[in-house]
């Protein structure tokens, strides 16, 4: 599933903007497609790099009835069907499109694949509310506290630029 971790060159010489975007089932995460969308629409041209990470499966009920590969080459499937659904709005906006699959720790790929593409920027969702991060694991800002080398701007809903990490925007 995985596709070797480079982008084709622009036919027209534009210097395009990489955008590394996790995705996952939820709509939250198709913010940052909107807003490279915004980017493209507004005569910058971009590049987007679709990420779906599956964190690996340790819970014995899940264990018991299935093994490691028949795990494995479930989420892979599942993973091809997010990417694919992520990449429609992009691919029919004439943008630019990458989809990768990637299995381990979320934030670590995320950062991992953004440093490997050469991205410009990780673009997320806004955070949610810190009550939120009580009930799960916190991505966004993990993502945000981690980020070294590669700016992170969150959007909002309307894929409009709230937080740029790194005085990127």
């Amino acid at each position: 599933m995985s596709q070797p971790l480079a982008y084709q060159p622009l036919a027209q010489g534009a210097r395009a903007k990489r955008l590394l975007i996790p995705v996952d089932p939820t709509e939250r995460s198709r913010w940052g497609i909107r807003y490279a969308m915004r980017l493209q629409r507004s005569g910058q041209p971009v590049q987007v790099a679709l990420l779906f990470v599956s964190e690996a499966v340790t819970a014995p009920e899940v264990l018991r009835f299935r093994t490691h590969v028949e795990i494995a080459r479930f989420q892979a499937e599942c993973g091809a069907h997010i990417l694919h659904d992520a990449a429609q709005a992009l691919t029919a906006a004439g943008v630019s499109c990458q989809k990768i699959y990637r299995e381990g720790d979320i934030v670590e790929q995320i950062g991992d694949v953004a440093e490997q593409l050469g991205c410009q920027a990780i673009i997320l969702p806004l955070p949610h509310a810190r009550i939120a991060k009580l009930l799960s694991r916190d991505v966004v800002r993990e993502v945000i506290k981690r980020a070294k080398a590669v700016p992170v701007v969150t959007t909002d809903a309307a894929g409009i630029a709230e937080k740029a990490e790194n005085n990127w925007l």
